[in-house]
This record gives C-alpha cells, sequence and structure tokens, in this order.
C-alpha cells in the first residue's frame, strides 16, 4: 500500500481537524465548526467521518487530511504527508520538494543540536554550574526533562566537529542557525557558548531554533544575557509561541491561553501546575502568533507586571488581538513580584490562585492609564483619553465597546455621544479594510445550488442515483457540474449492483483524481457529498423521493423564468422596432411556455 493510502486508512480526519477546531457533532457522523480560513459568523465548517473529507460552506475550501494540514500549517504536500506519516507511524522515504529535503536536514540539525545540550547539562562536569543556577531558580529534573534544557559549554567548536562527524555540512549548520562563520574567512564556530539552552520549538513539538542564556558572572564580552536563533528557513520569531506544543491541550481544556514574557516563566508555570501557558520572548503578540492561538481558543489572557513596564508592547498585542475578534483579559501580578518566575518561586500556590481571577482588559487599561492622573484637569483628561480611545477603536464587539464607552465616559465627566464621535474615523477605517479583506466570492445561483444537492445524492443513495439518473440528462447542467455528472453517471452504470456500499465515495474520489482534469473536480465531488448527507440526516425514503421531485420542479421552473425573461426582453425589442410579424412569434412561443 502506498504510504499517502495507509496515512488516510489509519488517519481519521475529525481527529486531526479536532486538535486545531473546536468541533460540535452535526448528526450522521458528521461535525461542524467555525471555518479558520475566513470571518465565520456561524459554523460552516463540516467534516464528515464516513467520506473523510472536510468542507466549509462559506469560503468553499475543502479536501482531505491532506490538504487541511497544507491549509493549516503552510506545508506542501511532501511536509504534510511526512507530518502525518510521523503521527500514525507511517515512514515516507521519499520526497518530490527539494525545499522539503532541506528543511528535513535543518531540522534534524536542530534537533541534533538539542539532544547534544541537553546531554551536557545532564551528564557533563562542564555543566557543573549551570545544573546549581538552576537548581537555585527551582527547576527540577524533571521540568530539565519537559524541556529539554540544556547547556552550551564554552568551546568554539564542540558543536561543529559533532555536526562534522555526523556528515552535515558547515553551511548547513549555519543555515540552521547554530553555526557561525569565522571571522578568519574559512570555517565555522559555533553560536552558543557557556550558556543554558531553551530549545525552541513550534507547535508540533518540533526544535526550530534555541535561547542561550549567558552564565552569571561571565564576561561582559560574551555577548548579551539572552542570545536567540537568527531567522531560518525553519525558525521565524513572529510566528513561534514557546510551549504551544506542551500547552496545546490544557489550553483547550481551560479554554483560554496565558500569555507570559518570558521563556522560564512558562517553566516556572509548569511547575505550579498551570500549564495553559506561552511566552511571546518579550514582544507584542503579532497576527500570525494570535491566528495560531485561535485555532486553539478565542480567550487570551495576558499576564501583566506590577510596574508594567511591557504595558506598550502588551497594548499592541492586545489591541490586535482585539481586532481580530479575541477576547482579551488580563491577570495582574502582585506588587511585591517582578514575573511569573519570581511569584512562582516565592508562591507557586498564589500564581495558580491569581490565573483563575482574570479581569477584562479594558479595565485592567482603564485603571492603570488613569492611575495617578487628576481627572478634573483637562490635561490628564486628554492624555487618558488618548490613550484608551484607540483600545476601544479596535473592539469587534458592538455591546463590549459601548459598555466601555460609558464606564470611560464617566470617568472623564464627557458626554458619550462626543467620545462616540471621536470613534467613528477610526472604526471607520477598520470596518473598510475589514470588508475588503472578508470579499464574499461570487455566490452561486439557485438553480447551481440545486445541482449540487442532486449531484451529492446521486453519489449518497442507489435510489437517489437511479431517480434522478432517469429525469436528469447531462444537457441540463453546465460547466464542472455537467463534467461531474458525466462522471458520475459512467461510474453508476459500470458498478451499478455496488454503487451503494460506504466505501464507494472513497472509490469514486480516487477515480477522479486518477482521471485527467479530474482532480478539479474533486472539491465539487465533497462539497455535493456533503451537503446530501445533511439534507438525507432525517428523511425517510418516500420523504427523499418527494424532496428530489421538488427539487426537479424548482430547477424546471427557474429555467422557465429564465426563458420567459429572455422572451419579454426580445418582445420589447421587437416592438421598439415595429417589426409586428416577429411580435407576434415571439408572443405565440410566450404563450406556450405560460
Amino acid at each position: 500500500m502506498e504510504p499517502k493510502d495507509e496515512i488516510k486508512q489509519k488517519m481519521d480526519v475529525a481527529e486531526l481537524v479536532g486538535e486545531y477546531l473546536d468541533l460540535k457533532p452535526a448528526g450522521s457522523g458528521s461535525f461542524k465548526a467555525m471555518c479558520p480560513f475566513h470571518q465565520d459568523g456561524s459554523p460552516s465548517f463540516y467534516v464528515s467521518t464516513e467520506k473523510q473529507i472536510w468542507h466549509c460552506f462559506g469560503c468553499g475550501e475543502g479536501g482531505d487530511v491532506f490538504s487541511f494540514v497544507q491549509q493549516m500549517e503552510g506545508m506542501d504536500f511532501p511536509e504534510a504527508m511526512r507530518h502525518l506519516g510521523k503521527k500514525v507511524g507511517v515512514e515516507v522515504k521519499r520526497f518530490s520538494s527539494s525545499g522539503s529535503q532541506e528543511k528535513q536536514r535543518l531540522q534534524a540539525i536542530n534537533q541534533l543540536s538539542a539532544n547534544y545540550f541537553h546531554k551536557v547539562l545532564l551528564d557533563s562536569t562542564q555543566a557543573a554550574s549551570a545544573r546549581k543556577y538552576l537548581e537555585a531558580r527551582g527547576i527540577t529534573e524533571d521540568l530539565i526533562q519537559k524541556f529539554q534544557l540544556g547547556f552550551a559549554i564554552e568551546s568554539w567548536d564542540a558543536l561543529s566537529g559533532l555536526l562534522g562527524k555526523k556528515g552535515y555540512q558547515e553551511s548547513e549548520g549555519i543555515k540552521a542557525g547554530v553555526l557561525l562563520k569565522s571571522k578568519r574567512g574559512h570555517g565555522s564556530i559555533d553560536r552558543f557558548r557557556n550558556r543554558v539552552m531553551v530549545p525552541l520549538s513550534d507547535h508540533h513539538g518540533n526544535v526550530v531554533g534555541f535561547t542561550g542564556r549567558i552564565m552569571p558572572g561571565a564576561d561582559e564580552k560574551s555577548g548579551p544575557k539572552y542570545m536567540n536563533s537568527p531567522e531560518t528557513p525553519l525558525y521565524h520569531k513572529s510566528e513561534v509561541l514557546y510551549g504551544l506544543h506542551l500547552a496545546k491541550r490544557a489550553i483547550k481544556e481551560q479554554r483560554q491561553v496565558i500569555v507570559v514574557e518570558g521563556n522560564l516563566d512558562v517553566v516556572a508555570s509548569h511547575k505550579a501546575g498551570v500549564e495553559n501557558v506561552v511566552a511571546s520572548s518579550g514582544t507584542a503578540l503579532t497576527e500570525q502568533q494570535i491566528t495560531l492561538l485561535k485555532r486553539f481558543t478565542e480567550t487570551i489572557v495576558f499576564a501583566m507586571d506590577a510596574d508594567a513596564a511591557g504595558l506598550m508592547a502588551a497594548k499592541r498585542g492586545m489591541r490586535l488581538a482585539q481586532s481580530l475578534g479575541c477576547d482579551i483579559r488580563v491577570v495582574a501580578l502582585p506588587d511585591d513580584v517582578n514575573d511569573p518566575d519570581d511569584l512562582v518561586q516565592k508562591d507557586a500556590d498564589r500564581w495558580c490562585e491569581i490565573t483563575q481571577k482574570t479581569i477584562p482588559a479594558m479595565q485592567f487599561l482603564i485603571k492603570k492609564i488613569s492611575e495617578g492622573k487628576d481627572l478634573r484637569t483637562i490635561d490628564d483628561k486628554k492624555v487618558v483619553a488618548a490613550e484608551l480611545l484607540p483600545e476601544l477603536s479596535a473592539m469587534q464587539n458592538v455591546v463590549e465597546r459601548e459598555h466601555w464607552l460609558q464606564v470611560i465616559a464617566d470617568l472623564l465627566f464627557t458626554d458619550i455621544k462626543i467620545l462616540r464621535a471621536s470613534l467613528d474615523p477610526v472604526q471607520r477605517q477598520i470596518m473598510s479594510e475589514k470588508k475588503k479583506e472578508d470579499a464574499p466570492k461570487k455566490r452561486s445561483t439557485k438553480e447551481e445550488r440545486i445541482m449540487t444537492l442532486l449531484l451529492g445524492l446521486f453519489v449518497q443513495n442507489e435510489a437517489c442515483a437511479k431517480q434522478i439518473s432517469d429525469e436528469l440528462a447531462e444537457n441540463d447542467l453546465e460547466g464542472a457540474h455537467k463534467s461531474l455528472y458525466s462522471f458520475l453517471q459512467s461510474a453508476y452504470h459500470n458498478n451499478q449492483e455496488n454503487f451503494a456500499q460506504k466505501s464507494n465515495f472513497s472509490r469514486i474520489r480516487q477515480e477522479l483524481e486518477r482521471e485527467e482534469g479530474g482532480q478539479e473536480l474533486v472539491p465539487l465531488l465533497d462539497q455535493s457529498s456533503l451537503r446530501a448527507e445533511t439534507f438525507l440526516t432525517e428523511l425517510s425514503p418516500t420523504q427523499v423521493r418527494v424532496q428530489i421531485k421538488s427539487l426537479f420542479d424548482a430547477v424546471r421552473g427557474s429555467k422557465l423564468q429564465a426563458r420567459k425573461k429572455a422572451l419579454e426582453a426580445k418582445i420589447r425589442q421587437a416592438e421598439m422596432s415595429g417589426d409586428t410579424q416577429q411580435v407576434e412569434q415571439l408572443i405565440a412561443e410566450y404563450h406556450k411556455l405560460t
């Protein structure tokens, strides 16, 4: 069996999609969810366990397990094959993409480097001071194992030598970000030296880069306190959230994610038993990171320290997350601690307690921004308004925005209508940009939607196939619908006895994929089949026959109306030109139709 077929046999599409989206039962073994590929107002994303496909009736995207991973992860097909093969234990040996092969080698270099650093920390005498440092910070052996923490010794070529022995080129080590070109003009040196190493993983757990923390007391010439991997084909800082691969399950269970600044804050939080935590590495959240988090939850909680040193960056992240439709909340740290790591070391139970008592972001911002201000003076009023109103403009929920607008109006002793008017220009711009982004695709006609459903019923049920085949001619359809119907008719007449079997859909889909030009018809097959599956859920065989007849009547009625309108236009044109003979002929034709 080909790896592709073996993976599809072992992988359930609902389980895979359920790792990313909150699926709700939709009857007959189907599920529905909010679509991750467009701004969805109501669940239009459907998954069929019987057919092992998914389709969004809102934006038109759809496919199988491979196409879902490709869309969600930005992978090409060979990468998706390898990723899913790894999940179900199917070895995928050959790839057609040279880019995929390069990424695999860079991935292997990062993983080898992480294993090496980790082993050094655990076993090397040169890492004794690093072990003491971590112990002093309360990081246990279990946490070291869980986060694969390591140590880079004070050496110029320890890692580069290991990579060479394993068959990797210096250029590959440099491209992976673990080596540097030597300033001497030839050769390479280790990028990380005398540092506690924190592997950075993507949300699947693949190591894509590192953060190296310099050992306390090191020479100032040793570089910055924290050194990160550079941008590489694998590591893009704007896309990676530290700890997400370990937090996914807890995020879905808690229905919220807590965003902290530092990587070691994440480690400390796990020590306290709070695992739905990720780190933004001290920068504002990006759109890519927020979109990634929205796969698991709509609620993002920002952990803010007492003096809010990172308030500006946090505000940017909050504003962006709100504009993307997230529910933003805040957990405020006590005044006597610097960060979650500091709090866990002093009182782990307190961290657990305050993470359960989050407050709305605007409540926190109003308190923080108005703190110490004299709101009886116009100058302080202007400062507070200038900082708070842009945050309101980013809010998507009208009720929420109006609530906080009233709170701010009361705080500033200002008429709410005046404040609302000041929001209008910004709000109009936001809504204008949103409309451009969410511009709908061309809507299908009623006749096209009926034909799509009839094609799905043809595949779904043998009795339906016979009734439709008897009443529907190929020339009654156009374009892709006509091509697919022609293919289905052929499949039906060649295998009429087994046409109703559940495996029929998979067989037809596979044959269509192999047909010249058939691949383009697969999305229509998926869409029509899911529509039919939903349509048939609660109907008896007799009701189905009646409904199909009604569908044909609707199509004939639609065609009749179209022909009548066309004749009416011709009659008007003939009357304007004074051609009485043609007018009489057209009227006679019109009466025959009616």
